[in-house]
């Protein structure tokens, strides 16, 4: 495989294992059955996007184990340092061609990886920073519907009053 095939690889696996494989331990608060929200953390346990992000930029996928995302945090390592061995292999390669053409293809390839590399940690910054706002939000696609004329639900409003909520359950 050359050294574009095998960037191009990289990058596609980069970008379309991390959001094919976005199943993950929900942890966002729910709804019980008194309506009152149950959260699953502590407010101790909020995420610092800005955190996330620097600590994206430094190391490779350090930013995605930060906010529990381990498996994104791996391809995205993965991705990140397998572009920078690439672009050191075809830049040794580079240097040992034979041909000016050769030399070129390999350089070209070569600064392709840097350009990926470059998005890839675009990328991940990004991503770090919106997971870490992100942080506890309620994923679950639970919706309720429920219609109420009793006068208990609303103590305030003198006269009658109609309540109406909407649930949704996936399974």
């Amino acid at each position: 495989m050359n050294g574009w095939s095998c960037s191009v690889t990289i990058a596609c696996l980069f970008f379309v294992v991390p959001h094919a494989a976005a199943v993950q331990a929900d942890q966002s608060p729910r709804l019980a059955a008194d309506s009152t929200i149950v959260t699953a953390m502590p407010d101790s346990a909020a995420k610092n996007p800005t955190g996330a992000m620097l600590r994206s930029i430094f190391l490779p996928g350090w930013g995605q184990f930060y906010n529990g995302k381990w498996f994104k945090g791996i391809i995205i390592g993965g991705a990140e340092i397998g572009l920078v061995a690439n672009a050191i292999v075809l830049n040794r390669w580079a240097q040992e061609a034979a041909t000016e053409e050769e030399f070129l293809y390999y350089i070209d390839n070569r600064n392709l990886s840097f350009w990926l590399l470059g998005a890839t940690i675009l990328y991940s910054m990004v991503d770090a920073y919106v997971d870490a706002h992100l942080f506890g939000f309620d994923e679950s696609p639970e919706l309720t519907f429920f219609i109420s004329d009793e006068p208990e639900l609303f103590p305030r409003i003198k006269s009658s009053a109609l309540m109406v909520r909407l649930s949704l359950q996936i399974k």
